[in-house]
């Protein structure tokens, strides 16, 4: 008889381990089914121990124990894949079981065909894991990534190659199986359980190196001879889990390739400021010296927009520049393409009060309510003739049955007001949870009907382009237009072929331009720097970054601040600079690289919020935690109210803090260095 300590492959169990009896001896890495609240749940095993040898603790055990109900392969998980967890689950306080569910395909644990299969354990010394980073430019680190693959591959080595999504996972295959098709392989959630099945087992059986490329997801499949871990794109805010437990794949990968012994390789245009100091600190080498001046063909302009007349306080924005008017001509007539970025779906992310200021806000969130246009088209080019070609510029008044335009500089000017039907074709729409209101509404303080329109969203910039550029074959790529990978992959291929052709779209667009364009144009960044989060900055440089490589010919940023430092060092591919006086912020405030955030979130009542941080403080009272409510303060009638905590580096993880992390209430959510504090 043997008492075996297993931890259940599933979210939200407050312990880590439970044991069982059962008369096999099973070795850690095992596969079994547990009963577990009333419910059969996969489980891993931890260790085994003789009954003989446990008696001591049965008798003084407050619980029967239960017997294990089914074995579903003795050497399913690889010892490597449970350290890893096990690190990865201590540094982000959550439980192993936990940890195993997100960093392993559940369709494969409930899998028999998968369970079944033999494990080819090659007996190979360990290999000392070297971490490296390269920062270059994409064309160059992909024809690095063949060459370095190719070398692996004379080693009788595998390679895994990381990335964060279906459709960089597709480009990169594209880019990286010519020569090696028949021994490369792709793997992500996108697949059916059948075609997952189906590509594991080739994997794990054939003879010859293979190259995976897939998610985090899969780097536990049982291929001994892996001895390179390419994580590309290493800053992307996908590797980061939204749900719980709260586990950024970033260092669960790292960990497993130390594990394994296999060399990693982080790569991007712009590595995270994180890492590159890191860098600096010894703890990563570099494949070449990494570029912090990214060089560029294309003509580079800022643009005032200021200079254009608009008063956005009254709702008249300005939605296009001369300059962008000029390029989108030269992109017409020159038969090119230029895509052009906004970074606010829907019409126009916020509506204020015109006579007290007031924002109209969800009722069940404190979140502004965002102006949709019903009906809005969105992927097909328009036909010569659908729409007068008068107006190009700007919003101005919403009020509860009209909407007023004005046009821009060099367009004739002319204020058309549109018919009440097309207010009846417009709603509001929360982004946090959904509520749609009718714009048939007044002020909720002065009741007046004077509500204003303010910022520039995504369709009323495709609108407006459309009624300027009639015969353009316009494409829009976002969330609200395209519901799978699938559509946006085909707009996409559709904007490439297509002569002249412009794509309008939001940040979701820039995965599914593979292919550099003629010109590329940032309607407005200035809402992001509004928000009061100290990773705003580096996304909003990156982001820039990764459309000034896009552009071939011009590349241009509208904005109503341009002495903001980061929009002139993006113009030049200034990284360096960049990250100098980002590191000096960094470490003035004490945030990540120089510390470690621990953020405490708890979403409910108002009042247990208050008691929640109210026991949050007198916990951790001598880490001086700072209690505050969350950007978006209510969402769907909750409240949500956050305390952070900055742990000193190399003070965490500890046994006495995780101790205390831990034994807090399931309602409280915890994160470790979280993508935002607020």
């Amino acid at each position: 008889m043997y008492v075996i300590t297993v931890a259940p492959i599933k979210r939200g169990i407050p312990v880590d381990e439970l044991s069982y009896f059962t008369t096999e001896d099973l070795p850690p890495g095992a596969l079994v089914t547990v009963p577990l609240r009333g419910r059969q749940t996969p489980a891993l095993v931890i260790r085994s121990t003789k009954a003989e040898d446990a008696k001591s603790e049965i008798k003084q055990a407050q619980f029967a124990l239960k017997k294990l109900n089914r074995i579903n392969a003795k050497h399913f998980f690889r010892q490597e894949f449970i350290e890893a967890c096990e690190k990865t689950a201590e540094y982000f306080a959550a439980s192993v079981g936990a940890v195993i569910h997100s960093t392993f395909p559940n369709a494969l644990i409930l899998s028999k065909k998968v369970a079944s299969l033999p494990r080819k354990v090659t007996a190979k010394p360990k290999r000392r894991s070297e971490k490296y980073i390269f920062q270059a430019e994409e064309s160059e680190r992909l024809a690095a990534y063949k060459s370095h693959i190719r070398e692996v591959f004379a080693k009788n080595a595998s390679c895994y190659f990381v990335l964060p999504s279906i459709q960089d996972i597709e480009h990169a295959y594209a880019g990286l199986e010519k020569g090696i098709q028949e021994y490369t392989f792709v793997l992500h959630g996108g697949l059916s359980k059948k075609e997952l099945e189906g590509r594991w087992e080739k994997i794990i059986t054939m003879a010859h190196p293979v190259l995976i490329i897939g998610t985090p997801l899969f780097l536990a499949i049982p291929r001994y001879d892996i001895e390179s871990i390419i994580l590309e794109r290493e800053s992307a805010g996908a590797y980061m889990r939204e749900g719980r437990p709260f586990v950024d794949l970033r260092y669960f990968a790292e960990a497993f390739a130390t594990a394994i012994g296999a060399d990693l390789i982080l790569g991007d245009l712009f590595l995270r400021a994180e890492t590159l100091y890191r860098k600096d600190q010894g703890e990563f080498e570099q494949i070449q010296r990494p570029k912090y001046r990214l060089p560029s063909l294309a003509t580079q302009e800022i643009v005032d927009m200021r200079a254009s007349g608009e008063q956005p306080a009254t709702g008249r924005v300005a939605i296009a520049s001369a300059a962008l008017v000029n390029m989108l001509e030269e992109v017409r007539e020159k038969g090119t393409r230029c895509f052009v970025l906004g970074v606010r779906r829907g019409f126009a992310p916020m509506t204020v009060c015109g006579d007290c200021g007031t924002v109209v806000s969800c009722e069940r969130c404190n979140a502004p309510l965002v102006l949709h246009r019903k009906n809005q088209s969105s992927s097909r080019p328009m036909k010569s003739g659908e729409a007068g070609a008068k107006q190009f510029h700007g919003v101005n008044h919403q009020s509860e049955d009209s909407v007023q335009w004005r046009n821009s500089p060099g367009i004739k000017n002319r204020v058309v007001k549109a018919s009440a039907e097309s207010a009846v074709d417009s709603t509001f729409l929360c982004h946090r949870c959904g509520f749609v209101r009718t714009t048939k509404t007044l002020c909720s303080y002065c009741k007046s009907w004077r509500l204003t329109p303010l910022g520039i969203g995504i369709t009323q910039a495709e609108e407006t382009i459309r009624k300027r550029f009639t015969d353009a074959p316009l494409f829009r790529l976002d969330r609200d237009s395209v519901k799978n990978h699938a559509k946006a992959r085909e707009i996409a291929e559709k904007f490439y072929r297509t002569p002249g052709s412009i794509l309008i779209g939001t940040e979701m667009a820039i995965p599914y331009l593979t292919n550099p364009v003629a010109a590329v144009a940032v309607l407005s960044v200035n809402s992001l720097l509004t928000i009061p989060d100290f990773r705003m900055g580096e996304r909003i440089f990156r982001l820039l970054l990764i459309l000034r490589e896009k552009a071939r010919e011009h590349f241009l940023i509208q904005t109503r601040d341009p002495n903001v430092p980061l929009f002139a060092l993006a113009t030049e591919g200034n990284i360096g600079e960049y990250l100098r006086a980002e590191l000096e912020t960094r470490h003035r405030f004490g945030y990540p690289p120089f510390s470690t955030l621990l953020k405490f979130t708890f979403e409910g009542k108002k009042q247990d919020g208050a008691t929640a941080m109210n026991e949050i403080e007198k916990i951790f009272g001598a880490y001086h935690p700072v209690t505050f409510p969350s950007f978006i303060a209510r969402v769907k009638n909750k409240y949500r109210m956050n305390a952070l905590i900055k742990i000193p580096p190399g003070g965490w993880p500890n046994s006495e803090l995780l101790g205390l992390v831990r034994a807090l209430p399931p309602e409280i959510e915890v994160r470790v260095n979280p993508e935002s504090v607020i």
